[in-house]
């Protein structure tokens, strides 16, 4: 479950806990000079394959990526990123249905068997029925993917750019200052329940960063540790990120943005989704190939369920509607966990 996400004219005040993410202009699109760390990546996971996986695992190519739910299918990028593998969420045993599209680099579901790519220079739309159309699209190198309520859809670039375009894939507007874009999420805006909160994370900083779409306005930077990877949002409102270097997941939350909780995660957290029906945070841990279910409920994460994981559990995907887990494997393998296993 994936959700989907210049102009600064005056001068940047910091608090401690904020990290300054650029003071330039949309017209400016050099990378800003502002501290950085070494971008984080996954865990390792111990050699060799995991005995009993929880669920069922469904053979997959090593080096797949870009799971995805939209209706009723799930579906995986092959590792050349050049075939969409469809699977039937009811009978994911059964043969994929591939789709051979342009070489994209994310995907995300867009609703009633649809699925929404992004890959070097073009947007591509896969209809349910299997169609491809394609837009081209001002970047070489997408880093993230994500659609607006209105279905807007927000490319990140990893030379830190956010290419805003309108439902017919139109460019809008490109929004700068960051050194890459990683994540990007988009939530409703906790202090007005009718617009969106959109939240880019930037690994290179270790930061996420509200953006206003509508003039290109950044937001205060807050810091998300020493290596933040992923992201996601909740029904709230709440940003949750994995800080991997640090071991632990970090929730935001409020407009403006602050930091509500750091929650010690050991393991390597890295893929991170939220089941909205059962306010559920779940999280794999790629060091010792676990998934782990949190209650958010308190206010601070609580354990509900851990979970024995594929090798090197590198994506997470939720169904809200079923509360079925699906955890990639980079290694080889999609598992998928029934509400209740």
């Amino acid at each position: 479950m994936q959700r989907s996400r210049l102009r600064l004219g005056a001068l940047c005040v910091i608090a401690a806990t904020v990290v300054l993410t650029g003071c330039g202009s949309g017209d400016d699109s050099s990378t800003p000079d502002v501290p950085t760390v070494t971008p984080a990546s996954a865990s390792p996971a111990p050699a060799g394959a995991v005995a009993s996986p929880a669920g069922t695992v469904v053979a997959t190519p090593a080096g797949s990526r870009g799971l995805a739910l939209s209706g009723d299918l799930v579906a995986v990028l092959d590792p050349a990123g050049t075939t969409v593998l469809r699977l039937r969420a009811n009978d994911p045993t059964a043969a994929p249905q591939p789709v051979q599209t342009p070489a994209l680099a994310r995907l995300i579901g867009s609703g009633d068997g649809a699925f929404l790519g992004v890959g070097p220079g073009v947007v591509v739309e896969v209809a349910g029925d299997g169609t491809v159309t394609t837009t081209e699209v001002d970047t070489n190198d997408p880093t993230a993917l994500a659609r607006t309520a209105n279905g807007d859809v927000l490319v990140g670039t990893a030379d830190g750019r956010v290419l805003v375009l309108d439902t017919d894939l139109s460019p809008v507007r490109e929004i700068d200052g960051f050194v890459r874009v990683d994540d990007i999420t988009v939530a409703p805006d906790s202090a007005d329940l009718s617009s969106e909160q959109v939240v880019v994370l930037d690994r290179a900083q270790s930061s996420v960063t509200p953006i206003n779409l509508t003039d290109g306005d950044l937001g205060p930077a807050l810091r998300a540790g020493n290596g933040a990877t992923n992201s996601t949002v909740d029904h709230f409102g709440r940003v949750l990120v994995a800080n991997t270097r640090d071991g632990e997941i970090i929730g935001f939350f409020g407009s403006p943005l602050v930091m509500r909780f750091r929650y010690p995660v050991p393991g390597g957290p890295y893929a991170v989704d939220y089941d909205d029906e059962r306010n559920l945070m779940w999280v794999s841990t790629t060091a010792n190939n676990e998934v782990v279910a949190y209650d958010l409920s308190g206010g601070e994460p609580a354990e509900m369920r851990r979970l024995q994981a594929v090798a090197q559990p590198d994506t997470i995907a939720v169904d809200d509607a079923t509360g079925t887990v699906y955890v990639l494997s980079q290694r080889g393998g999609l598992q998928i966990i029934g509400n209740g296993e």
